[in-house]
């Protein structure tokens, strides 16, 4: 019986120290910089790129219109431009590569 509650609360101890650690790390994806953007799970990268895509520095939606296609092209240049600098800026590498597709049409 020692051995279960011994068991069961170091879980628990190690459950509430991993969801103090996941509430200090939230902030707006305008604040974001590629290392955030790179830590996301590859299959929530396309969300992000559309948030930070519709989302401003302030906060504030900027555009009510999702350029879907856009985005599922744009996501891997992102991805690569992000792991090339990990400290940048993830709205500004944004705001870079899509004016580089921008600029290619």
């Amino acid at each position: 019986m020692k051995k279960h509650l011994l068991i069961l609360g170091t879980a628990s101890l190690v459950a509430l120290s991993t969801l103090a650690q996941a509430a200090d790390t939230k902030q707006p994806v305008s604040q974001w910089t590629c290392e955030s953007f790179l830590a996301v799970d590859d299959s929530f990268r396309p969300t992000a790129v559309g948030l930070g895509e519709a989302v401003n520095k302030s906060g504030k939606v900027e555009d009510a219109v999702l350029d879907v296609a856009g985005v599922e092209k744009i996501t891997p240049l992102i991805v690569s431009a992000c792991e090339k600098d990990k400290k940048a800026s993830f709205v500004q590498k944004l705001k870079e590569e899509w004016d580089k597709v921008k600029k290619d049409v």
